[in-house]
């Protein structure tokens, strides 16, 4: 396996960090406030919504697994991983346009098995192209260092596409949330596009007798490996509570700001400014102290920062949006590091379990992840929907919003306690266990 890849490739590859973001964030932060604006306005009923979601999170329990293992174990010209990408990228991008065209413009039935049927489709086809995506980056290098470049260039798009989400209020006032759909579909094949015609795979010759073993018994081999169950629960939680921010923005300007949508920008934009420069500083002290520390700090200084969105209005220095402003550029801070450290911290762990089981199963460990990830996010979806609405009938209120960051920061606590005892360090650039093999 090549140590160093060239630049030329990496940005290929990097590219479609910005898609696999921007989708994800546009539905996180747009798609309930598109079909439950308020309870007077809904599409669908406000209580179901975040049920109706949960449904496509089952579905995604089943197929993140069985994607992850059938790139393992494809047979092709192209790869393991490239094929998915290439069949799955335009059926993606077209459902992802039809999750923002509801067939009717008041709550209706007809809506509800529309949106049942849409996120269905779009859990499926997002793992059909993310995660083989995703299992390229063990493969594209086995350099601890080289590995933490490659995904901080691909968290520079990751920035792109969220600086482009950032905009997104501005979008939906001027165009319509048509026009969001149109926008992010292409911006999604252009995304992908580069993967697909620059990367191509190293030759994989895969041990006959290792994969006999079916897809529960390999996942049950995941589940057992220590190092991954501390990460995985970690980022779990830590989804949960950047999913419950993500959400919240939009009602927090519209309904405490008592601002237009197009103001979510102003909230957005400082905290994505601060990602940008800060996942350099992580960049860089990643390699000087290792992803552990620094992902330590980014748990923990997440948890710490949240809550001080519940300030706003207590203090008399500038306006609402000013403090908000400001105290979303301080969360946005340690966020940074979440935008490069996990999925190096995942390839450190397929190494670990290459040592085990003398095969290479990263498909299986990033569709595994993404089963607890996805139904954490899925879960924050049904949580937003509980705790916003608190003290009010019709309408998300201010206890309930600052409620929800409460909730957001704790999750986050949770994920920085679940990680204190993961055991891999970096030393002389090698992976070691600590407690096995010092």
């Amino acid at each position: 396996m090549n140590q160093q890849i060239s630049t030329g490739k990496k940005l290929s590859y990097a590219m479609g960090g910005m898609s696999m973001n921007l989708t994800n964030l546009v539905i996180s932060q747009w798609l309930f406030f598109l079909f439950v604006p308020d309870k007077k306005h809904a599409l669908v009923p406000a209580s179901l919504f975040g049920i109706y979601f949960m449904l496509g999170r089952v579905t995604d329990a089943v197929t993140d697994p069985l994607i992850g293992y059938w790139s393992d174990h494809l047979k092709s010209k192209r790869g393991r991983r490239i094929p998915f990408i290439l069949w799955g990228l335009l059926p993606f991008a077209l459902v992802y346009f039809l999750l923002w065209t509801p067939p009717i413009g008041h709550e209706h039935w007809i809506n509800s098995v529309y949106i049942i049927i849409m996120i269905q489709l779009y859990f499926i086809l997002y793992t059909v192209v993310i995660t083989p995506y995703l299992a390229l980056i063990p493969e594209l290098s086995s350099d601890l260092k080289e590995r933490i470049n490659i995904t901080t260039m691909q968290a520079v798009f990751v920035m792109i596409g969220t600086l482009i989400f950032g905009l997104m209020g501005i979008i939906v006032k001027k165009g319509g949330f048509v026009t969001l759909g149109i926008m992010v579909s292409l911006l999604t094949i252009v995304s992908f596009a580069p993967t697909v015609l620059a990367i191509k795979e190293k030759e994989h010759k895969p041990q006959p007798e290792r994969e006999k073993a079916n897809v529960i018994k390999w996942v049950a081999m995941t589940l057992k490996n220590r190092p991954f169950l501390y990460l995985v629960v970690s980022t779990s939680f830590y989804w949960f509570g950047l999913n419950l921010l993500l959400m919240l923005i939009p009602f927090w300007v519209k309904n405490y700001l008592n601002l237009k949508v197009d103001a979510v920008a102003m909230l957005m934009l400082p905290f994505l400014g601060m990602n940008v420069v800060f996942f350099f500083v992580f960049n860089y002290l990643s390699k000087k102290f290792g992803k552990y520390i620094m992902f330590i700090i980014t748990l923990l200084g997440t948890a710490i920062s949240m809550p001080l969105l519940c300030t706003v209005g207590y203090i008399t220095i500038g306006s609402k949006l000013v403090q908000s402003a400001i105290t979303m550029a301080i969360i946005g801070i340690p966020v940074a590091g979440f935008m490069m450290l996990p999925f190096a911290l995942l390839s450190d762990v397929v190494d670990y379990d290459e040592q085990l089981t003398r095969q290479r199963r990263e498909g299986i460990y990033f569709g595994v992840q993404a089963i607890f990830q996805k139904t954490m996010i899925g879960l924050s979806i049904f949580a937003f929907g509980l705790v916003a609405y608190i003290g009010g009938e019709k309408v998300a209120t201010e206890f309930g919003l600052k409620l929800v960051m409460v909730v957001a920061a704790m999750a986050c606590l949770l994920g920085f306690l679940s990680f204190l005892k993961y055991p891999i360090r970096e030393r002389e650039g090698k992976i070691h266990l600590i407690g096995l093999d010092d």
